[in-house]
């Protein structure tokens, strides 16, 4: 195993590295002028995701560029939720729409039963994509939570305040967690096939985890990312692929994450760093949190930010570098080779 995949592995593993890997959510996306050009060859995105030649090509981009300690495979968290028979597909200007959301109980017992092997385009992504990319770089998979995909499948399409999602739960509890129980079981059979295609490492994006009070984020998210944690420790043959959770603001205490399960902590922007290095310090890694707002200052300003991030995570135990949220279409890819390269400096 080379140097690189040493690096991130081991901080996934809770070693103290004299520079800390980096990678960025989204970095293969609309801030790159090549991936534009890519993307404009397809009028719907999701047609795009089920092309493993283009997905693959579209994870080596920002590695080509920039160097990264990791790559992600290119998808889209929705995949689960279009291969139950929801029908999916991304409107521009709109986003992802369904054709067929989850708007009575008995929509959830006439989805079709989950097949991993309908997702095959995202095996043979990651398989290609482990195939063509530098041995030296692991390749992490993911899945949206089954509340981040259950919110989504109910709203039917995004949302700014989901209360269509917040009924359903108030009114059909019963039958929510019925339809999360699905969405776990199929993401982690989901998430074991992309292990077996090739994947280092596995991210759980709860991306929808702010919508929930501190105790239904409890009952109707964390309870279902636990229960994926646990089968994927308990299976043979994914036990040992390290694990992130990535939640977007949840209102519930850090603690609640400290998962016997789980490998790594994924701080949204809001985390107060030393707060996190309190509660994870000798017990989980810790990925993220700087503001990608701060990639539209100049070059002084962002240098200042990685140096005082870095200096907060100095003497921990396992710490990635990686924004607080994805980044944005609005970024200029010359701020990201500022953030890269100050990183990459703080340890010459």
């Amino acid at each position: 195993m080379t140097e690189l995949n040493r690096n991130f592995i081991a901080a996934l593993n809770r070693k103290t590295q004299k520079t800390p890997p980096i990678w960025i959510m989204r970095q293969a996306g609309r801030y790159l002028p090549e991936y534009r050009k890519v993307r404009s060859n397809f009028k719907n995105f999701l047609d795009m995701c089920k092309t493993p030649e283009i997905c693959c090509e579209l994870v080596l981009q920002p590695i080509e560029r920039y160097d990264f300690d990791a790559a992600i495979i290119f998808s889209d968290i929705l995949t689960i939720p279009d291969a139950l028979g929801l029908g999916v597909s991304f409107v521009e200007g709109k986003g992802p729409v369904f054709s067929n959301p989850i708007k009575r109980p008995e929509d959830i017992s006439n989805m079709i039963n989950f097949n991993p092997d309908s997702l095959d385009y995202v095996y043979k992504t990651a398989e290609l994509t482990r195939k063509e990319l530098n041995p030296s770089i692991p390749l992490i998979g993911f899945a949206g939570s089954p509340w981040t995909l259950a919110a989504y499948s109910i709203e039917g399409s995004s949302s700014k305040n989901f209360d269509l999602t917040k009924s359903f739960i108030e009114n059909h509890s019963d039958d929510a967690h019925k339809f999360l129980e699905i969405l776990a079981d199929a993401c982690f059979e989901y998430l074991k096939r992309q292990i077996v295609s090739g994947v280092d490492a596995i991210q759980i994006f709860d991306s929808w985890a702010n919508l929930l009070s501190e105790e239904q984020y409890l009952e109707y998210s964390l309870k279902y990312i636990k229960k994926i944690l646990k089968k994927l420790s308990e299976d043979p043959i994914t036990s040992k692929t390290p694990t992130i959770v990535f939640a977007r603001d949840p209102k519930c205490n850090l603690n609640e994450f400290k998962l016997d399960n789980l490998s790594c902590y994924g701080m949204f922007t809001s985390i107060d760093p030393s707060i996190a290095i309190s509660v994870f310090e000798g017990t989980h890694a810790l990925q993220g949190n700087l503001d990608p707002k701060i990639l539209l200052e100049e070059d002084s300003v962002i240098k200042e930010s990685v140096l005082k991030m870095l200096s907060e995570f100095k003497n921990f135990p396992g710490y990635i570098f990686n924004l607080g949220h994805g980044i944005t279409p609005d970024i200029n890819p010359d701020k990201v080779k500022v953030l890269v390269e100050a990183i990459r400096e703080s340890g010459s």
